[in-house]
């Protein structure tokens, strides 16, 4: 098969969740014969930067016209399928529920298209009411348009079930297992093994961070509390009033990749998840896997992700956020109780291999044609089989 990957901004992986995915699953899908493409809203480092690990990458100048996050995507969505029209690809996978009407030219010319969901993109703080507001009412073009939609969390699917009687398939994000740590790259930062406190992922509001600084801001602990990730588009100095709040023993460290934000996660003695919005999010699987201890807020994904596997505060409640903190700096040994659970859990639900198996089962479903709703309904079946406890 030919197999596009559009909506995001590639590989390698250097923004969020949908990226790491990306990576992860159209390198497995070269190694099985597949040709893959996908298209990069990051600038190339060089000309040549066309190719990585075998996935050919599509880089168009325009794709890097739009520094505003609310045109940015669909602009980049939109140039990528113009492109696509004329390419002999068979398969068009995007990423987004904001790009949901897009997925509807390539079927016009006989491509085949999946949409992956991304959660309940309406309840972002961060856009404006209007666009709130019309994503939601829209919601149900993303299992109409596109020949099949999936998700990565259950309490999504459930959702939509619920509201418009047709679920998308429930397909885990996956993630990497180890924890032996290379400390050399934490001297890089001026970090030792196990002294500090991590959290990870864009700096947003619907993220929570300004909760875990204030909190934090109220521990007498000698570790330190280190940031990573950054906001591109920040247009309101969330950023800068992050800063301005934070303690003295707090690092920003900004976006960090590969090798180094593997050691980050795995030489940290904590790793704590303040959202207030989050469908199943990438940075605190990959925490599990790489052996942390996770502090997560109670909302939905955060819940269906970490189980009995990790430490729950109340999303928003920076006291009880405060407690959970000194609880388990004061507890070595719960630490490293939840550590172990970590890794169990996300050993046995969480799989990129598996993962690459039901993209492709759906793929090829679709390349010999769905046989009407019994075909739609078998891949559901399947997934659901893959649901956490």
């Amino acid at each position: 098969m030919k197999i596009a990957f559009a909506g995001t901004f590639g590989i390698p992986a250097r923004y969020g969740g949908f990226e790491t995915c990306v990576e992860e699953v159209s390198t497995r899908l070269v190694k099985r014969g597949h040709d893959v493409f996908v298209y990069c809203g990051y600038k190339p480092d060089s000309t040549s930067n066309t190719e990585y690990k075998g996935v050919a990458l599509i880089h168009q100048p325009y794709l890097y016209a739009f520094e505003i996050k609310l045109l940015s995507y669909p602009f980049r969505a939109l140039c990528s399928t113009i492109d696509i029209l004329f390419r002999d690809i068979d398969i068009v996978q995007y990423f987004g529920t904001d790009v949901a009407l897009f997925t509807i030219l390539p079927r016009l010319v006989s491509k085949k298209t999946v949409l992956w969901l991304d959660g309940f993109a309406w309840d972002r703080f961060s856009y404006p009411k209007w666009l709130r507001f019309f994503l939601r009412k829209t919601a149900g073009l993303a299992l109409c348009l596109p020949n099949a939609s999936t998700v990565d969390a259950i309490f999504a699917r459930n959702w939509y079930q619920q509201y418009y009687h047709k679920a998308p398939i429930y397909i885990p994000y996956g993630t990497r297992i180890e924890r032996r740590v290379d400390e050399n790259v934490l001297l890089k930062y001026q970090l030792e093994k196990e002294e500090y406190v991590l959290f990870v992922g864009r700096l947003i509001p619907e993220k929570g961070v300004h909760y875990l600084i204030e909190a934090f801001g109220k521990i007498d602990t000698p570790l330190k509390l280190v940031i990573v990730g950054d906001d591109p588009f920040d247009k309101k100095n969330y950023v800068k009033s992050l800063k301005s709040r934070a303690a003295k023993n707090t690092q920003f460290l900004g976006f960090v990749f590969g090798k180094d934000y593997e050691e980050l996660c795995k030489g940290a003695y904590l790793y704590v998840t303040p959202s207030k919005l989050e469908g199943t999010s990438p940075a605190l699987l990959a925490a599990m896997g790489y052996g942390n201890c996770v502090l997560v807020s109670d909302i939905p994904g955060n819940l269906e992700v970490v189980g009995d596997a990790g430490v729950i505060f109340e999303a928003g409640n920076v006291g009880d956020l405060c407690d959970k903190l000194e609880y388990l700096l004061s507890n070595e040994d719960i630490v490293k109780a939840y550590r172990r659970k970590a890794v169990e859990r996300v050993k046995q639900l969480y799989d990129w291999d598996k993962v690459t198996d039901q993209l492709e089962e759906i793929y090829l479903s679709l390349m010999r044609g769905f046989k009407g709703k019994s075909e739609q309904e078998t891949h559901l079946s399947r997934a659901q089989k893959t649901e956490n406890p």
